[in-house]
């Protein structure tokens, strides 16, 4: 299997190369690999367990480098780095960490109300500079699933995407972290959403703080603060859901895949760009380049 190919030669040669070469997207990559665990992950999803018995053990008490020197003492290869990254993604906070935790996240809250960086000026002319971002329900046939969408805003480009049957914090997560792990999201790109739980919840917001990423949120109420993602949304709904509402999720989710993946970016003119979001992507980048040279 291609993907499989993918996973193996990860290690010698660059996941956009592999992906264009064999001729599959790199979410659906990226979609494989949550799928089926590497090695890696389930040693990591073995050590979760290892450090949740650590820790209700001592009732809390311990925190990540009380856990690492136990482990470490009981044979099991570990550090205090690997420990606390795998305590913040179970929920895991020591009685040392909660009260310390709790100011950050009313931190968070309070200072994340107050931004909108973009404040309506949707004309950005570098790529991954800016990705807007927001949630959509879709209805089926058999169920609800849940859209969340992160699109660069210079060129329209849906750059990732996440369907969920839940509006969980991990809805927005999931596809964020594809842009971190795939080079679009860098340090300094702007995250600009609505003020939803899910994108004011402390997990949302370490995540951006990590990877130096800059969050911005429409004032309450203001729909048209996040206009580029809600007239996206419109799009979509015309074209692919509405059509389609007598699907099944899993047809439903065949059909978002290609419109996300192949059609919207690379077969679809956008009338604001008079060409496809691939394309002016790419006109965009030999922008800089030819800049660059000069």
């Amino acid at each position: 299997m291609r993907f499989e190919f993918i996973n193996r030669e990860a290690a010698n040669h660059s996941i956009s190369l592999l992906c264009k070469l064999l001729n599959v997207s790199r979410m659906g990559y990226y979609l494989y690999r949550q799928r089926h665990p590497s090695k890696r992950a389930l040693r990591h999803d073995w050590l979760t367990v290892q450090i949740k018995r650590v820790f209700e053990k001592h009732k809390g008490r311990y925190g990540s480098p009380r856990i690492a020197l136990t482990l470490y003492n009981e044979g099991i290869e570990t550090n205090k780095r690997v420990v606390a990254m795998l305590m913040q993604r179970a929920g895991l906070v020591s009685v040392y960490g909660r009260q310390r935790r709790q100011k950050q996240r009313l931190r968070f809250k309070e200072d994340m109300l107050r931004q909108n960086l973009l404040n309506r000026d949707f004309n950005c002319q570098q790529v991954n500079a800016v990705f807007v971002s927001d949630i959509t329900y879709i209805r089926c046939s058999d169920g609800m699933l849940y859209l969340t969408l992160y699109l660069d805003l210079a060129t329209r480009f849906p750059k990732a995407y996440g369907i969920t049957g839940h509006m969980k914090m991990e809805c927005v997560l999931d596809p964020l972290k594809y842009l971190i792990d795939a080079g679009y999201a860098q340090r300094g790109t702007i995250i600009h959403s609505d003020q939803g739980s899910q994108y004011r919840s402390y997990a949302m917001a370490s995540l951006c703080e990590v990877h130096g990423l800059i969050q911005s949120m429409s004032r309450p109420g203001r729909p048209i603060d996040n206009a580029v993602a809600e007239a996206f949304f419109k799009t979509l709904k015309m074209e692919v859901i509405y059509p389609n509402r007598h699907l099944t999720k899993a047809k439903m989710i065949v059909l978002l895949s290609d419109y996300l993946d192949k059609y919207y970016p690379e077969e679809r003119i956008h009338t604001t760009l008079g060409m496809t979001p691939k394309q002016y992507e790419q006109r965009l980048l030999n922008k800089d380049v030819t800049y660059l040279a000069v």
